[in-house]
């Protein structure tokens, strides 16, 4: 039942490579999409250091730079098959909207300069395209923020945390409204086997959104 003030953006993607299949005993005649994706990530991973550096002075956040992370590479058919198809799914958790667009704008330019004039060399239909799965906005915190108070005099609690994680709150406060995210459960024991929130935890929740009731309804 921590009291949330800020959170990361929750970018997800997938980006797709179309190749040209053919023989693997003639690798020059295809194009490989699983190769190409695999450069991508490699792209990715040298974001991922670039954007440790450009981590905002005295950011709260944990770990305070902006973090990509690559969730999953598939593609091919066999072993002896050029693989015409392949897609790269990964997510980046931006603490600075210019982080966003630093990583977004050197994508482009790295698949359109870079990757596809190899790739069009041999087979003029070969593609990479990125599809947007969500870009969910971070929590700012701010020094003035009227659910923040109302939390603290619901819970009793005089500390508030910054998260690596999203949620919908950064819609919120986008639309005008002030937003903190409090609730049962943990980040620890989230996304994994045997995922579970505590009964204690439920009725810490319960009993303060009967405060909160009683609160409004005053």
């Amino acid at each position: 039942m921590r009291i949330i003030e800020g959170h990361k953006g929750c970018y997800e993607y997938s980006t797709h490579f179309s190749g040209l299949a053919g023989h693997g005993s003639d690798p020059d005649r295809g194009v490989n999409a699983v190769e190409y994706a695999a450069r991508y990530v490699m792209r990715l991973l040298a974001l991922k250091d670039q954007l440790r550096a450009r981590a905002p002075k005295g950011s709260r956040f944990k770990p305070p730079w902006t973090t990509i992370s690559t969730g999953a590479l598939n593609g091919g058919v066999a072993h002896n098959v050029i693989a015409s198809a392949a897609r790269v799914d990964w997510d980046m958790r931006p603490v600075q909207a210019s982080d966003a667009r630093f990583v977004k704008d050197d994508l482009r330019d790295y698949c359109q300069n870079t990757l596809l004039p190899m790739m069009r060399a041999v087979h003029p239909g070969a593609d990479i395209t990125t599809e947007v799965l969500a870009e969910v906005e971070g929590l700012e915190p701010t020094d003035e923020n009227e659910a923040r108070e109302i939390m603290i005099e619901l819970t009793g609690h005089n500390e508030t945390d910054l998260v690596a994680f999203g949620t919908e709150a950064g819609i919120f406060t986008e639309l005008g409204m002030s937003a903190v995210v409090c609730g049962p459960g943990s980040i620890e024991q989230a996304h994994k086997a045997d995922e579970y929130v505590s009964l204690a935890q439920m009725q810490q929740c319960l009993d303060m959104l009967g405060r909160l009731g009683d609160k409004l309804g005053a």
